[in-house]
């Protein structure tokens, strides 16, 4: 049978004239120091062990039976709005947040859409992820080639999730590809229908490289694998690359977001300044960011570096 909170202050006087001493009070009772304390400074202050009244007025709004409404209407439907709620039980918004967050400790979380993975998929990656530690494995004499593509916009980069932007038309924009090699060396900044990209292969790494690229609809096409297999001296076709894992490529998880943080905190005036300051930070970027993306790639041993 559970004890009342001015049942167990009664037991704390009794004990406390029984002689025992406050550690042996709250071991027998299972309360702490600073109860006891407080009971015995009450009891000889008024004689009595009932607690001090709670200042302020009586609660109106949050009570008892408010707190279980809403409870009631939370359960029934987790994505019911604050202010429907509120409407609902007759309270104002404030009062209903401090309910949902103090009351019944709930916190509000936001729905986000995301890719399914099946099954078929997850056992996709899992096999590829394996087919491709052992191709570098077994390439040990030769340089991978990680690249990747990224629109960047004359327009500042905004918050997708509270910004609103106005406009007759999307901004002004370059297709930006580049690349960068698994010994952190990077290639130009090529601006889509400028072929670089295989003669800065070529003239890096002659033929000691393998060159990859992610699953994208456009690296996939026939057309794009038969051009790659005829002219690179080696290349990963679309049968490696594990499907939804761009945490695999470095210019995904660490570069690009560098250079739109640098770039596209602010607004250009035209497509030629935007480019022109793309190119000015990518000859700055290099001296570790290119090497330590490159170490955080698959394959790479904190503790051997690239295989030999």
């Amino acid at each position: 049978m559970c004890q009342t909170e001015e049942g167990k202050h009664d037991q704390i006087v009794a004990l406390k004239e029984a002689g025992l001493t406050t550690k042996q009070i709250m071991k027998k009772v299972n309360i702490c120091h600073k109860t006891v304390y407080n009971v015995m400074e009450r009891y000889k202050e008024t004689g009595k062990t009932t607690s001090k009244p709670i200042p302020g007025r009586k609660r109106s709004v949050r009570t008892k039976r408010v707190v279980e409404m809403v409870r009631n209407r939370v359960q029934r439907n987790l994505c019911r709005s604050v202010r429907t709620t509120a409407k609902e039980v007759n309270i104002s918004k404030p009062s209903l947040r401090r309910i949902v967050k103090q009351d019944l400790r709930l916190k509000a979380l936001k729905m986000q859409h995301r890719q399914l993975i099946s099954a078929t998929s997850k056992k996709k990656q899992l096999d590829r992820g394996q087919m491709m530690l052992q191709e570098i494995q077994s390439a040990a004499n030769k340089v991978l080639v990680w690249s990747d593509e990224k629109i960047f916009t004359v327009q500042a980069v905004v918050n997708s999730q509270n910004d609103r932007v106005y406009a007759h038309s999307k901004p002004a924009g370059v297709m930006l590809w580049t690349a960068v090699a698994s010994y952190g060396s990077k290639s130009p900044l090529v601006f889509i229908q400028e072929e670089k990209v295989l003669p800065w292969c070529t003239n890096v790494f002659g033929k000691q490289y393998i060159f990859t690229q992610d699953g994208a609809p456009t690296h996939t096409s026939n057309v794009t694998q038969t051009w790659c297999k005829q002219h690179f001296a080696g290349f990963w076709d679309k049968t490696m690359w594990p499907p939804s894992r761009p945490d695999i490529n470095p210019m995904d998880f660490a570069i690009w977001s560098v250079m739109e943080r640098e770039v596209s905190r602010v607004s250009h005036n035209s497509v030629t300044t935007l480019k022109k300051a793309l190119m000015k930070l990518w000859s700055k970027l290099g001296a570790t960011l290119m090497p330590g993306s490159a170490r955080s790639s698959p394959g790479y041993d904190k503790g051997k570096g690239w295989p030999n």
